[in-house]
């Protein structure tokens, strides 16, 4: 069994909107409590605006929360520092890259800033690890394809040796093939490199096929979750049911439309 990693107790994020001379506060992630096991591939899902990207922010200690507390339990083989220990992959992964230094130099940085911690000794290796060409070692970053930026940019994570990495829609604008060809590559770095995923996605029916267990949020709360097994076989709640219909494409336009304007009212009668 997977050690705790880390343990969220009740998670609020709230800002302050200005809608002319009023201040509205704004709820965007609302009384969230969960763990994430070390090892584990955990997959939150849910479509646009449902808190995901804050959540990934929190757990990655960019932003805190505005009430609740993140524990972090990581290994002291790891970072002392808990946030050098988390790495994030946002979706414009071209950030992470310099445009005008080479491949190489970026790489070459980031092996030596692991230190002691260092999983390469060269950079040859890890872009071998994502198999990428040794050529490209020469290239600047302006040069790269997308797909090639999103790999040097994940070789760079894992090069620091992070304990936990979260990938922000890695799948998002991508063809079948490079979505198959990364799905392997997220299975082999939690499998041979022992790192903790997690994987932030609208695509639910992509992250159904690497997952070990998946949280579903809507408008900022946690909807269902569990292990991937269960949660495909025997969803319990109507909204996790339609985003798996979705996601297979088994509903009509008409469907969709009755189904969130059902649930948007069911919503509103529990909140009255």
């Amino acid at each position: 069994m997977n050690n705790l990693l880390i343990k969220c107790e009740n998670l609020f994020y709230e800002v302050v909107e200005k809608n002319f001379l009023k201040e509205e506060k704004k709820v965007i992630l609302e009384n969230l409590s969960f763990d994430i096991l070390d090892k584990e591939i955990f997959s939150i899902a849910g479509e646009s605006g449902s808190g995901k990207t804050t959540l990934a922010k929190i757990l990655a200690g960019i932003i805190l929360p505005t009430k609740g507390e993140v524990k972090y339990f990581f290994s002291n083989n790891f970072h002392s520092n808990k946030i050098s220990a988390v790495q994030i992959l946002f979706q414009n992964n071209g950030e992470l890259i310099n445009p005008y230094r080479t491949v190489e130099s970026i790489l070459n940085e980031a092996i030596e800033k692991s230190g002691i911690n260092a999983l390469f000794d060269s950079v040859d290796k890890l872009l071998e690890t994502f198999s990428l060409d040794y050529s490209i070692k020469k290239q600047k970053g302006y040069s790269l394809s997308g797909g090639q930026q999103q790999r040097v940019a994940l070789a760079r994570i894992l090069a620091v040796n992070p304990q936990m990495i979260i990938l922000d829609e890695p799948f998002s604008a991508q063809d079948k093939n490079s979505v198959a060809n990364l799905v392997s590559l997220i299975k082999d770095i939690n499998k041979n490199f022992g790192k903790t995923i997690v994987c932030i996605s609208h695509d639910i029916n992509t992250i159904r096929n690497i997952s070990d267990r998946i949280m579903i949020m809507k408008e900022g709360k946690i909807i269902e979750m569990g292990n991937v097994t269960e949660i495909f076989s025997n969803p319990q709640n109507d909204y996790t049911k339609f985003l798996i219909k979705a996601s297979e494409l088994e509903l009509s336009a008409e469907e969709v439309k009755k189904f969130l304007k059902e649930y948007e009212q069911d919503q509103r009668n529990k909140n009255s």
